[in-house]
């Protein structure tokens, strides 16, 4: 990997946070929503059905969930549920079919996010030309907070931000494609829909522009009305969230307060972005912001409490949007950049969902770890070892490589 005259390739910096985000890979399903889309994914493997009922008895919390609800119906939506049935049918085949034994699975996020982060950095290096950039862009999407959280997590936010992603890299075609099916994945998708049509018109002001791909997104969001939410719920709009509708989410709130709230949140988790932005060509941060608005407006009105994972997804894209036709920048301020991503990474990962694992040198405090599960609580620490000491090496082989990249290209004094 790497270009002519000897300077590796922004595909090293995949290598840097991909093997970083497997060597921290959770392996374990987090909350009852994790488990009730597992379920689901699972019935719809085995018998072809959307729905929580009939689970086999590893589920048998979801089905007294279900029955105490008086509804075998799952809220989540047919896109973010079929992007778990191909990891689930590699378990299988590997002989993994309870819920305690699912391993493959508990990569969807990786993958989903390592393809985002790919599309990204390449989308940056054709608009620069400059490995520097396309390494950073990558650096500073992959080791966000907010990027490397839905990377160990399943769920729909993978899918979304994979879709994000294609859309402010696709063509005409590619974009519609994303648009219609954002609804099919999450209701939040309709909000990050909308966001996404504010690009086409500071890329396009020409209503024609926008005529395809919003048909996508009123395609998309029409189509999961009529076919799931009013079928299967009996709801034309909120479909299987109608149920929630007394939830404490559904507070109303002052909605400047609560943006002014998510915005600080947002910027808090995601600084070296914003950094970087300040260095972008005029008007590119505003951009940035109009993408959210539409996801701000709306939380921002109702109490929601998890900022970071609602927009995850949009991460790559202000990326992307703030690298368009970037200059080379100095090694030391690209470096610094990525290292303070790295940092807030880090940070994040350790207030992140915490376990007690017994070890021989005492209890492990810290966020869910499947190699460390795997040595100390499975019995396997000659396997831990050895996927640790390959992903460690990855890990290190594309950080020096990534260094490289960006140093490479270093502009000198100007």
């Amino acid at each position: 990997m790497r270009q002519a005259g000897g300077t590796p390739t922004w595909r090293f910096s995949l290598v840097c946070v991909i093997g970083l985000q497997l060597l921290t890979t959770a392996g374990t399903w987090w909350i009852t929503d994790h488990g009730e889309i597992l379920a689901v994914a699972d019935r719809f493997l085995t018998a072809g059905r959307m729905d929580l009922r009939d689970l086999p008895p590893g589920f048998a919390s979801w089905t007294r969930i279900a029955a105490e609800r008086h509804n075998w119906e799952t809220r989540f939506l047919p896109g973010s549920i079929l992007s778990l049935v191909p990891f689930l049918a590699i378990d299988r085949l590997l002989g993994w079919t309870e819920l305690a034994q699912f391993r493959v699975v508990h990569l969807q996020g990786h993958v989903l996010v390592g393809l985002s982060l790919f599309f990204a950095g390449l989308a940056v290096f054709r608009s620069t030309r400059s490995h520097q950039m396309a390494t950073l862009a990558v650096l500073l999407s992959g080791f966000s907070w907010p990027v490397w959280m839905i990377a160990r997590r399943l769920g729909p936010e993978p899918v979304l931000m994979l879709l994000v992603t294609l859309f402010i890299t696709g063509g005409v075609r590619t974009r519609s494609a994303c648009l219609f099916a954002l609804p099919w994945v999450h209701p939040s998708g309709l909000l990050l829909g909308l966001g996404l049509m504010t690009v086409l018109a500071f890329e396009k002001p020409g209503t024609s522009a926008w005529l395809i791909p919003g048909a996508g997104l009123v395609g998309g969001m029409m189509t999961v009305a009529l076919l799931w939410n009013l079928p299967t719920h009996g709801n034309f709009v909120a479909g299987g969230y109608e149920r929630y509708a007394a939830d404490r989410f559904f507070e109303l709130r002052n909605p400047l307060v609560g943006m002014a709230s998510q915005l600080s949140i947002i910027v808090l988790s995601t600084v070296p972005v914003w950094l970087f932005g300040l260095a972008a060509p005029r008007g590119r941060i505003a951009r940035c912001i109009t993408l959210a608005l539409p996801s701000l407006v709306f939380f921002g009105t109702f109490s929601n409490t998890e900022v970071t994972r609602r927009f995850a997804p949009l991460v790559a894209a202000w990326v992307i949007l703030l690298s368009e036709g970037a200059a080379t920048q100095s090694f030391a301020r690209v470096a610094s950049l990525a290292g303070m991503a790295f940092g807030s990474g880090v940070i994040g990962l350790a207030m992140d969902f915490v376990s007690s694992v017994a070890t021989p040198w005492g209890t492990f405090n810290g966020p869910h770890l499947l190699l460390i599960s795997l040595a100390f609580v499975e019995h396997q620490p000659a396997l831990a070892a050895a996927l640790s000491a390959l992903l460690t090496a990855l890990t290190a082989r594309g950080a020096q490589q990534a260094l490289r990249a960006m140093r490479d290209e270093d502009p000198g004094p100007q």
